[in-house]
């Protein structure tokens, strides 16, 4: 009866462990310039599933202005636009990010490298459960992750409790 207990608990704190909300990040790696010079279709690069060509980018340009980029401005409208797509974004091998670099920088005329310099928020990343909405959205038109890992983290510990009433532990 002692090993039952042990592994039930065992499995409880696993279930509770990966219940616990984990903040979604688009990597480093993903920030780096990758600016294409010369003449490229642009959307025939890699394999990546978003079609970035029909993106709004006024997210980003109409919020973050030079000549004096402010930091806060600029990375919380890119979070804005890339957050959508953080999936994508950290798939090195699609192609993405290089993609949406190279749009916003048409679109915009940023310096190259403007936003892996100034956006820095963690070693992981940009954090992409802390994006202030523009002015004139509601938060619940906003797309959110975080609503996922709570709705996960319920079902999760619904489960825990569950096992646990069943076993009597």
């Amino acid at each position: 009866m002692g090993f039952k207990k042990c592994f039930f608990l065992f499995l409880f704190f696993l279930l509770v462990g990966l219940a616990s909300p984990s903040p979604f990040y688009i990597k480093n790696d993903v920030l780096e310039a990758r600016v294409q010079t010369g003449r490229a279709l642009l959307q025939q690069q890699g394999n990546c599933p978003v079609d970035f060509e029909k993106e709004n980018y006024t997210i980003v340009t109409s919020q973050c202005k030079g000549p004096h980029y402010n930091e806060t401005i600029c990375c919380n409208a890119f979070k804005q636009l890339a957050c959508n797509h953080m999936d994508e974004l950290n798939d090195v091998q699609n192609g993405c990010a290089t993609i949406m670099f190279n749009y916003i920088n048409l679109y915009g005329k940023y310096p190259p490298g403007l936003f892996a310099n100034m956006c820095k928020e963690d070693k992981k990343g940009l954090n992409c459960d802390n994006i202030i909405p523009p002015e004139g959205n509601k938060p619940e038109e906003q797309k959110s992750h975080s609503a996922k890992g709570s709705k996960s983290s319920v079902v999760l510990m619904l489960i825990a409790s569950i096992l646990i009433i069943l076993f009597n532990i």
